[in-house]
């Protein structure tokens, strides 16, 4: 008698929600590592830990995309694909910043103010970090290896408002996964990073490239940050 059981189409389904879930929350567990950290004597830098941790998310989650695709990163939307609708899309992104930062400011930044630097040695890290590491790393870890994990399980079929319903899981699990989320009364990180996540899954899914999700990322946090540092040393 034969007891072999071969899971069903829907148990796959939520099998790879359950694995991308476990995946990415075991990246930024394990990425709180602070070997550089100790190297270089800046433990007691935010910024520089919040550096290092996107250093190892982008390392982990790499790493899982080659062993993924076997090499060929292309089908991961690590690649230059429809680069003219990609930068149509930077483009409205960028114009839609700018227009919120004059507008919120610093309440769409993904930090509290406080770990901001006002004029101090930290600026440079800081903006090292939101226009580099943090687009790079995040980008691939939700989205070059979970989203594309999820659509290739689930397709993009299952839609609510002709949206894939997997882009909602891979930018909540953005929103809530990232390093610097945090949702407290008065700053609402978790809600311009879900944005941001709807944003970079639905360009990743229509271009098949991280180039305008990464670039936009960026350009997201790191304007207002650029912004409020200028205001801060030039005003202050």
């Amino acid at each position: 008698m034969n007891n072999h059981h071969t899971t069903s189409p829907i148990e796959n389904k939520f099998l790879s929600i359950i694995g991308v879930a476990s995946f990415c929350y075991l990246v930024i567990r394990f990425s709180s590592i602070s070997i550089l950290s100790k190297l270089f004597s800046l433990g007691d830098s935010f910024l520089f830990l919040q550096f290092e941790q996107h250093f190892w998310q982008f390392l982990f989650s790499f790493l899982a995309v080659i062993v993924l695709s076997r090499g060929h990163l292309w089908s991961y939307g690590i690649n230059s694909q429809n680069l003219k609708t990609s930068m149509i899309w930077l483009v409205w992104l960028y114009g839609t910043i700018i227009v919120a930062t004059l507008i919120f400011g610093e309440t769409i930044l993904p930090v509290r103010a406080s770990n901001i630097p006002h004029g101090s040695k930290e600026t440079f890290i800081a903006l090292l970090t939101y226009w580099m590491a943090s687009p790079v790393a995040n980008q691939i870890l939700f989205f070059s290896f979970g989203q594309t994990i999820l659509i290739k399980q689930w397709g993009d079929s299952n839609a609510v408002a002709g949206v894939p319903v997997v882009i909602f899981f891979s930018s909540a699990f953005f929103a809530f996964g990232a390093t610097s989320s945090y949702f407290h009364f008065g700053e609402y990180s978790i809600i311009p990073t879900f944005i941001l996540g709807l944003y970079s899954g639905i360009v990743y899914w229509k271009t098949n490239s991280l180039i305008t999700p990464m670039l936009g990322h960026a350009f997201f946090f790191g304007f207002p940050l650029f912004i409020h540092i200028l205001r801060i040393n030039l005003f202050q």
